[in-house]
This record gives structure tokens, sequence and C-alpha cells, in this order.
């Protein structure tokens, strides 16, 4: 099957990794990783990554799934970093079919913002991307009495587990090994190379593979990885985990997804509607571990009284789904609020750390260690327009099929959760896909 990218390719091409040696060898396969490699693989780089569990497991799949260029940013003077993210808003939303563009009614009234700081925000907003517009103001005809009125404005949305996924196909389609559940256990510096003991969960093998630079963007894990191997970073990192709450669409049929602040603190909130789901987050409260994943009731009770106060009653017993992320936040603010989403790159000789960043620039960031693989390398490196995404999936007949010769899913919940997100997006058909998966897996030969 032509460009296929399967558990069958996936089982070949780590049977002669021992043979190859790879000029970089990147550690983590959320967007960060992902990103990198396509740009490394564009640029004929002799590229391998490693992810240890699938990829997009992380925090790649927990965002708020937002492309946007980070309005609130404004506020914190944080003026060029907005005009980057715009450009990369834009560009994506030109140039990937799975980013799209989605209205947003912000609202103005009792403990919401103030109309004319809203005003002045997204007029420069718009102004930074481009456009000189004025936004207009709207009085209140959809929501409850305490909302005087609203100011309408786009940015982008995407499936982010699914943009991983679409930038790891078009990495492995211009030459760049990419392997889900294959771990890191060991990283020995040699002379002039680096040599990594990586471990299949599928097998339970393990084998040692050579290369020149070692790239570490595993995003949450990116210190723990650093400290773990002895490579130090120069900056320090904080975590925080952000949640998320779906619900049936026609218990709030919004129109627009909505800005709002929450009641009981202020913080930034959005409602967003999509298919047949509205979801609602996030929190942000500093956690010890990228290893967390407890959704605690505290923050379930956080999210349903803030969204009361637009939405009306929510009972607990319609939440369809909840999930969370973890963000690597650079800084040392005690309130996750304050600190920059932006990343930051470290070199120590031939080994980079990415650590932060954010979903939307992704492709800024690519770019920025791109440039020093060239410098390590002596090699030239184009990055003008990249990296790009030459990968779609179209409409197949059989899509899961598809998947499995084309994503290299190898488990039931990476379709379920990552490629297509029917726990997120279409809950009540998990069910039925999940035998629908397993019957194909297994019709394919899978072991699962």
């Amino acid at each position: 099957m032509e460009n296929e990218f399967s558990f069958r390719t996936r089982e070949l091409e780590l049977a002669s990794l021992e043979r190859d040696y790879f000029e970089v060898a990147i550690i983590g396969g959320g967007i960060t990783g992902a990103g990198i490699a396509n740009i490394l693989a564009e640029n004929n780089i002799k590229t391998v990554l490693f992810e240890k569990n699938d990829f997009a497991s992380g925090t790649s799949s927990g965002s708020s799934k937002l492309i946007h260029g980070g309005l609130r940013y404004l506020q914190q003077g944080r003026i060029f970093e907005v005009r980057r993210l715009l450009k990369e808003r834009d560009y994506l939303l030109k140039n990937v079919d799975i980013v799209k563009t989605l209205n947003f009614d912000i609202l103005i009234g009792k403990s919401m913002w103030n109309k004319y700081k809203i005003k002045f925000g997204l007029f420069l907003y718009n102004l930074l991307a481009g456009k000189f517009e004025i936004p207009k103001y709207n009085h209140n005809v959809r929501y409850n009495k305490n909302i005087s009125g609203y100011y309408t404005y786009s940015d982008g949305i995407t499936v982010d587990s699914k943009l991983v996924i679409y930038n790891i196909v078009s990495a492995k389609k211009h030459g760049c090994k990419c392997f889900n559940y294959c771990e890191v256990v060991g990283i020995n510096k040699l002379s002039d190379n680096i040599s990594l003991s990586v471990n299949d969960a599928n097998s339970g093998k393990t084998t040692t593979v050579k290369s020149r630079i070692l790239i570490n963007a595993s995003g949450p894990w990116a210190l723990n990885i650093a400290r773990k191997f002895n490579i130090k970073p120069d900056i320090s990192m904080k975590l925080s985990m952000g949640i998320h709450i779906v619900l049936p669409r026609e218990k709030y049929p919004a129109e627009n997804a909505i800005v709002f602040r929450s009641i009981i603190d202020g913080r930034q909130l959005f409602l967003i509607p999509t298919g047949e789901i509205i979801y609602i987050g996030t929190t942000d409260k500093f956690v010890d571990s990228p290893e967390y994943k407890n959704v605690e009731n505290e923050d379930i009770n956080y999210l349903i009284k803030s969204a009361e106060y637009i939405t009306g009653h929510i009972d607990i017993n319609d939440i369809l789904f909840s999930f969370s992320g973890i963000r690597p936040l650079i800084g040392k603010s005690k309130d996750p609020g304050k600190i920059s989403r932006d990343f930051h790159i470290s070199v120590n000789e031939n080994i980079i750390n990415v650590l932060g960043g954010k979903l939307t620039d992704y492709r800024y960031a690519s770019r920025k260690v791109a440039r020093k693989v060239g410098r390590i390398l002596n090699k030239k490196i184009t990055i003008r327009n990249y990296p790009y995404i030459d990968y779609a999936r179209g409409k197949h007949g059989d899509m899961i099929k598809y998947e499995i010769y084309h994503e290299c899913p190898m488990k039931p919940d990476d379709i379920l959760r990552r490629r297509d997100a029917f726990r997120i997006y279409c809950p009540h058909k998990v069910d039925s896909m999940e035998k629908q998966i397993i019957d194909e897996m297994r019709g394919e030969g899978m072991q699962i």
C-alpha cells in the first residue's frame, strides 16, 4: 500500500534501527516534537522521533484546541508575541484543512469585561492581524440579564491531536522515522554523538540508536528527562493542569463560542460549541508531576458554577466526558495565569532542550530549533514557510482501515481518543466504534 505507515512498517523499521545512524533524534511526539520532525525531514535531515505513548497522548490532546493570537496577552503588553501568533493562526487557517474559523462572543457586563477596554483591545488585535476594523458592539439579545452586550471576533479551532498526527505523517513521508510506544530509557553521551537505549512497549525489546544531535521536546516531561540523564537546561519550568468538561450541545445550543469571566475568580474561560457537543474550560492550577491526570470534583464544580452564570443550571450528570492537559510554563510566578505560555530553547553542545510552547506557534518553535540544528550540523536549513503539512485524509470508504494503514495506531484508544477523538466529539458512538475498531485491527492481524 502506497505511503504505508502502520504497525507493520513500524515493526520493520524498528528491526533496522541499530544499523542506522541519525543526524537528529527527537524525544517527544506532541505538537512541538512533531513540528520539529516535520521541518527537519523536509530539509533532508536524517531524523528519528520517539514517543513513549501514542503520538499526541499528552498535552497535545488535552488543550482547548484553539488556534489563536492570544487576545488576553495584549493586556500583559506582549504585543510582538500576539503579532507572531496571529501570523501563525492565519497561515494555519489558510493552509491546513483541519483548522477552521470560529466566531467568539466576548461578554460585556456585570462581572465581565469593560466595554471600552475590550473595544480597544479588539481593534489592536485586528490591526496586528493586518485588518483595519473597528469592533462592533452588540446589545445583548442572547444571554442573561447580567450581560449588557458582547463583541464578536474570529479565531481558529482544530482537533489538536489530529494536527499532531498530520505533522507526524508528513514528517514520515519526507523520510523521518517516527515511533509511538517507544521510550528512551537511557542516554549515553559519546565523544561526537549520542547513544540512546529505546524500549519498544509492543515487543518489550530494547534497541540502541545513535544520533549526532538529541532534541528533548517532551513537553511537561522535558525537565524530568533532562535531570534523569544529567542534561542541564538553563531555565525553570512549572506545570499547570487545565481541565475541560464536555456536555451535549442541546444543553446549551450556542451559536458562537463564548469568552467569559468566572464569577468566582475572574479567570477567562471559554464555552465552545462544535458538532454535537460543547466543551467548557479551562482551569489553571499547579501540579507537581506531568503524570498527574486526576480530574478533581472541585475543578469540575468550578467550571459548572462559572458557566451557570451564562447557561443556567448544569447538572453534573449531563457531563459526557472530561479531559485535561498539563501545560509546561516558563517562569516563577505563584499565579499560573501570569506565567508566559512562550517557549525556551537551550543548547548544551549537541543536546537541545525545548521547554514550554503553545499549539498555535508550534511552527515558529520548529523553525527556531531547526536553525540551531543547522548550525551544529553546518548545513543550510530552509525555514521560510516551513514546516508545511502535505498530508490530508480526504474521504475514504473505510476510514478506520485507512487510519490503521496510514497513521500508525497501535491500540483502539489511539483512534477513539486521538485520530478521531470520538470520546470527545461523538461520545454516544464510543461503544459501537470501539467494537468496530477492535474488529478491524484484529482483522488486519494486530495483537491487541
